[in-house]
């Protein structure tokens, strides 16, 4: 492990996936075939720790860019994950490219696992934004009574990422479209956040990207379509925050959400990426409010 700053930068080895997300057979790092390395950034909690919370960064996101939301998290005394999906950041991997759910609860049940060895019994939280409030939905549903609370912020309930374009001419003889295919997430920093600095530092930045292939993309709508509808209903405190002004995702759907442990939040003026917009700090202080509330 390397300090950087107050973070440690973690590297889990964790299996390699077949195509449909399942662990592969036989034990791709360079010197270690079989298995991958996942970049996780970690954050102690000032003090006794109250539980941990994973931050899973939205398509083309890097997990780095939720410092300052994970510093405002440790100083009211949770432990904080911050992890690079595969195929983003640091982490290796085609970039955009998930080999499915199954793989994405993987990891995510790695990181829990990786959690759960220094905090064993204390709660833990997920934090998903975008994309990644949607892997967090499906993570939630599929591991029932694991999660203590769940902050999903800006879920993509029709995900309207671009396909990979059909080839043409002569070309479409020999190249095919397939799961590695890629597309583009459509995403534009101004869509994103309003606040200039944040949307420079996007576009500026040599790891974020607008790339995802075509089986994330597939999994990305089945998330929508099988998981986010039964997250309401789901015996887990949830908070949703979604920007008014968000044009990547229609904030109506959540807006539409209820239930006796469901809390909407619709935030006034933001767009896609709240915690990154001109009312950051506000967005992060009620995220720790809410979770104070758990405990």
């Amino acid at each position: 492990m390397a300090i950087e700053d107050d973070f440690f930068l973690t590297n889990l080895e964790l299996r390699d996936s077949t195509e449909t997300g399942e662990v592969a057979e036989g034990l791709s790092h360079s010197s270690m075939k079989g298995m991958f390395l996942l970049t996780v950034l970690e954050l102690a909690a000032r003090g006794e720790p109250k539980g941990a919370v994973t931050v899973i960064h939205d398509a083309g996101d890097t997990g780095d860019r939720y410092k300052s939301l994970a510093s405002d998290l440790a100083e009211a005394g949770w432990a904080v994950a911050l992890p690079d999906l595969r195929g983003h950041g640091l982490t290796e991997g085609t970039r955009g490219h998930s080999n499915g759910l199954r793989e994405v609860c993987r990891d995510i049940q790695e990181i829990q696992d990786h959690l759960a060895y220094r905090m064993p019994h204390e709660p833990k939280v997920l934090v998903g934004i975008g994309l990644g409030a949607n892997y967090a939905a499906t993570y939630a549903v599929d591991h029932p009574g694991v999660l203590a609370g769940l902050v999903l912020i800006a879920p993509l309930w029709k995900p309207a990422f671009v396909r990979p374009a059909a080839p043409k001419g002569f070309s479409k003889f020999f190249k095919k479209i397939g799961p590695d295919s890629v597309g583009s997430t459509g995403y534009t920093a101004d869509a994103l956040t309003s606040a200039a600095a944040q949307a420079t530092a996007w576009s500026a930045s040599e790891l974020t990207h607008d790339q995802i292939t075509l089986r994330a993309i597939d999994e990305a709508e089945r998330s929508a379509r099988e998981h986010l509808p039964k997250v309401s209903a789901l015996n887990v405190p949830t908070l949703f925050l979604h920007g008014s002004e968000d044009s990547i995702s229609d904030p109506g759907p959540t807006a539409a959400q209820s239930g006796s442990k469901v809390e909407v939040r619709i935030l006034d003026g933001q767009r896609h990426h709240p915690v990154h917009d001109k009312k950051s700090a506000e967005v992060r202080a009620g995220i720790v409010s809410w979770l104070a509330g758990l405990l």
